[in-house]
């Protein structure tokens, strides 16, 4: 968003011809959508208005210069149109004049953080508490990711705080530049980092949380003449399924971060409330695993990681969606194959074209002693 801003305020800059600078907006628009008009209108008024507010506000604005034209019979500033539009609607009972890149310094200073160039705290709340509204006005969803660097107190005891700060905003850039424009990026304190990611589910918000972990994990830093190492995990949660506030989304986020830390960190964990325990049980025979209610019912060939009375894990070369209903068939030495029913309630990146798929199965209904001659058999596998 910092870029899209950028280019915005540049043309207020670059161009003095007023027809010329709409030409030049409508270039920003027609490329990034409603979301440019947002900040257009932002930029000049400081008014926060949804996309759709947006776009008519802007077309009436075009409109309402071209009246102002013909009645006073000269060119109308499109500056000038803006505030008489906004004053007359009584979006801004008091307009203020002021030199725009006089008011961006200001604002620079007071909504994000001086270090990383992100949002600051106190913007992350409002933004995630306008994101939140607007998701539930649309009925649409909404992801947070939630980061932590890695061991960053060994980085700053090994190699001093001047180093830290560095890899913070090297990562600060990471994330500006990795995530999509529409996403908002902030520095909730310390080295912990979050993303607000509108409009999205938690699939996608795994894959840009994937994303944005494998380039910090590839950056290359050095300081006084040595390399550190760095890495980044995630949590990841969203609205509605995890959460329908934004204290509670922020909660289920870090609680996800937490998982990511304690199974090793460097990966990106999303929120499950379910915590179920997995035992270490190696099958060395495929699983097979069939989607139920798809007209292919194609066949997954893999192997599984665990198997408990919680349910079964296991890798696969692409993701499933969460709440997809699977049957698996484990085979089993001398034995008719155990037939599993469940769904897909977790999925984690365990290297690149490989995912962890978590399953709620159905052994949960088999008995104790079933389970304990199932957990024999299974170890005979191995």
């Amino acid at each position: 968003m910092n870029h899209l801003r950028d280019s915005v305020i540049d043309c207020f800059y670059d161009f003095e011809d007023d027809e010329q600078l709409i030409l030049e907006l409508g270039k920003i628009i027609s490329e990034k959508g409603s979301r440019a008009i947002q900040i257009i209108l932002h930029v000049l008024t400081n008014l926060n208005l949804d996309p759709q507010q947006a776009k008519e506000s802007w077309d009436e604005i075009l409109l309402h210069r071209q009246k102002l034209t013909t009645d006073v019979g000269r060119n109308i500033n499109l500056r000038t149109a803006i505030c008489d539009y906004f004053y007359s609607n009584r979006s801004l009972s008091n307009p203020k004049v002021v030199e725009i890149m006089v008011f961006e310094k200001a604002v620079q200073a007071s909504r994000y953080d001086r270090l990383t160039n992100l949002f600051n705290r106190r913007s992350l709340d409002e933004e995630l508490i306008r994101e939140m509204s607007s998701a539930k006005r649309h009925g649409q969803d909404l992801s947070l990711l939630f980061f932590d660097l890695d061991d960053f107190k060994i980085i700053n005891d090994t190699f001093g705080h001047q180093a830290g700060d560095l890899v913070l905003k090297n990562v600060a850039d990471i994330i500006i530049n990795e995530k999509r424009t529409e996403d908002i990026a902030a520095r909730y304190g310390g080295e912990e980092l979050v993303v607000i990611l509108p409009k999205t589910d938690k699939k996608i918000a795994m894959l840009v949380g994937e994303r944005i972990r494998l380039a910090v994990e590839r950056m290359k830093i050095e300081y006084d003449g040595r390399k550190i190492d760095v890495t980044i995990s995630g949590g990841v949660a969203s609205f509605p399924i995890n959460a329908e506030e934004t204290a509670d989304l922020l909660s289920c986020a870090d609680q996800a971060l937490y998982t990511a830390k304690s199974i090793g960190k460097n990966n990106i964990s999303p929120y499950s409330p379910n915590k179920r325990r997995y035992l270490r049980l190696s099958f060395i025979r495929d699983i097979h695993v069939s989607k139920l209610g798809f007209e292919d019912n194609r066949t997954i060939h893999t192997q599984t990681k665990n198997i408990s009375v919680g349910g079964i894990l296991f890798m696969n070369s692409y993701p499933l969606d969460f709440g997809t209903r699977i049957q698996l068939s484990v085979p089993i030495k001398n034995r008719e194959p155990l037939l599993i029913i469940g769904s897909v309630v977790r999925l984690e990146f365990h290297s690149e074209n490989s995912y962890e798929i978590g399953v709620s199965a159905s052994l949960q209904e088999i008995d104790k002693r079933t389970r304990t001659e199932l957990s024999k058999l299974l170890r005979q596998e191995t």
